[in-house]
């Protein structure tokens, strides 16, 4: 469940590096932001999670997303307490970042809408590994309203598959994220 979350965050990352301001305009923040994730198990078994914190930058050329961990939700006090500590080890790992070349980013113009594909970096659970996340972007008033998405798998960032009674979890993740960017 925890890997399941860090995924989610991931996503949210990533969708906030694809809603750069255009122009040279820097980046603002990030507003409206959710970020979610969805896993699956036996029996048709559905385990989907979400949060709000979602920040965003820019450095060196790249738009940074940040998504903070400890307040990953899905809905269950306890199943969230053990996605948190066992899984994603929170304490350990706090945040997931996406990291996107900025130069990669196909920006709208005003009252316009692009939709693309892009390369970026997730750093998760201690392990940073190349995703590509599917986004599409409006620009509306001075600021870009963003959806992206992509696919993780916890085996490839040393998450632990969770495992709750004899019910195991796939370790396959799609992560879901919208949120609003202006520039300064």
């Amino acid at each position: 469940m925890q890997q399941l979350r860090q995924l989610g965050f991931a996503a949210a990352s990533l969708t906030v590096l694809s809603i750069a301001s255009p122009g040279h305009a820097e980046l603002a923040g990030a507003s409206d932001s959710r970020v979610e994730f969805e896993a699956s198990g036996p029996a048709g078994l559905k385990l989907t999670g979400s949060t709000t914190e979602l920040k965003a930058s820019e450095v060196s050329g790249n738009v940074v997303v940040t998504v903070a961990l400890g307040n990953l939700s899905t809905g269950i006090s306890l199943r969230d307490q053990h996605m948190r500590e066992k899984y994603l080890e929170v304490p350990k790992f706090p945040v997931t970042t996406l990291t996107v070349a900025r130069s990669a980013l196909n920006l709208p113009a005003p009252g316009q809408k692009t939709e693309g594909d892009v390369q970026g970096t997730l750093s998760l659970h201690g392990q940073t590994r190349p995703v590509t996340v599917h986004y599409d972007s409006k620009a509306e008033g001075g600021a870009f309203v963003t959806h992206g998405k992509f696919h993780v798998n916890m085996n490839d960032f040393g998450i632990t598959v969770p495992v709750y009674l004899g019910v195991t979890v796939k370790p396959d993740v799609d992560v879901t994220a919208s949120f609003k960017v202006t520039g300064n």
